[in-house]
């Protein structure tokens, strides 16, 4: 469904006051994943680590600056705009907020209305009703604006947009992040109904390790721009090869206090350093307990330890 081919997004940063310099902001950097069709793609890692930033390069709402992306057999980075409107139906994307994801000014029926006549659908209102259905939410909620609902309920109305125009495809930018705990498990039940009943693709991004287990097949771990682990979400969160994705899961909180008190804490130093000046060799060298001079000096390729499993650390295999 997606293929990402190195892909690179760098924003151009201005620096200087009297003779200004231009730094490159290095968000994405030389990406490659593959999601197949019905599959849910987990995005992991720390705040400023670029997954959104990927996500929305994928559906080209940033230009990427080199790499390729292709939906299906269509490489859409070279696809010009005209062309690409015809496919944004397929593509779609559910934000972190849904508060700030929907013009306040509309009507819940508006906002959902706005896709399918940019695109001339016909039935609007019959399919408004459908959608708010699908969702949850009843035809009492259409013309009730944004600020008369619940968080929840506007990010299902969110989602309703999306599924506006039958998408095949959707990034969730994490979709339940601003939501209550309870409300979080509604809406995630929700996206798993409604994969399994539209046959939907997703790309799943994430801070929380745990609602990623939950709902992902593959997981991909990023940190400053590069996806430093990937593969099979057993396999990756059973077996961690990479120094990082150990530190996240060792970061999960345990409710067991018996559990909690045996298992073995590592304290990683520092913070994730700026994508401005990324250290050199491997990016997490210097928060790394397990760093040698080689990862100073020279950044570690993409590995396959195991059948789908790939690892960017010089000593992988050690892990």
């Amino acid at each position: 469904m997606i293929r990402v081919e190195h892909l690179k997004k760098y924003f151009a940063i201005k620096q200087g006051f009297l003779r200004k310099r231009t730094m490159w902001l290095k968000a994405v950097d030389d990406v490659s994943f593959e999601i197949k069709k019905g599959e849910t793609f987990g995005l992991v890692g720390e705040s400023g680590s670029g997954k959104s930033t990927l996500g929305r390069t994928i559906l080209r709402l940033y230009e990427p600056t080199s790499g390729k992306v292709y939906f299906g057999e269509t490489e859409i980075t070279a696809l010009p705009k005209e062309e690409l409107k015809k496919i944004r139906p397929k593509m779609q994307m559910i934000y972190q907020d849904p508060y700030s994801s929907l013009n306040p000014r509309l009507t819940v029926f508006d906002i959902i209305a706005e896709p399918l006549k940019e695109h001339g659908y016909e039935h609007v209102r019959d399919r408004i009703l459908e959608l708010l259905e699908a969702v949850g939410l009843s035809e009492e909620h259409a013309n009730k604006y944004p600020d008369e609902l619940s968080g929840g309920q506007c990010q299902r109305v969110a989602i309703a947009r999306a599924l506006a125009l039958d998408p095949e495809f959707i990034v969730l930018d994490e979709p339940t992040s601003a939501l209550d705990v309870s409300v979080q498990a509604q809406v995630l039940n929700l996206l798993e109904d409604l994969k399994k009943d539209l046959r939907l693709t997703y790309l799943f991004i994430s801070h929380d390790l745990g609602v990623v287990r939950y709902l992902a097949d593959k997981v991909g771990v990023m940190y400053l721009g590069k996806i430093v682990e990937s593969g099979d979400i057993n396999q990756v969160f059973d077996h961690p090869k990479h120094p990082y994705t150990k530190m996240l899961l060792e970061s999960i909180p345990i409710p067991d206090p018996k559990v909690r008190s045996i298992r073995r804490h590592k304290i990683v130093r520092g913070e994730i350093p700026s994508p401005l000046t990324p250290p050199s060799g491997c990016r997490f060298h210097p928060r790394c307990p397990y760093a040698k001079d080689i990862c100073k000096k020279e950044e570690p390729e993409m590995i396959e330890l195991e059948r789908g499993h790939f690892v960017r650390c010089h000593f992988a295999e050690e892990m």
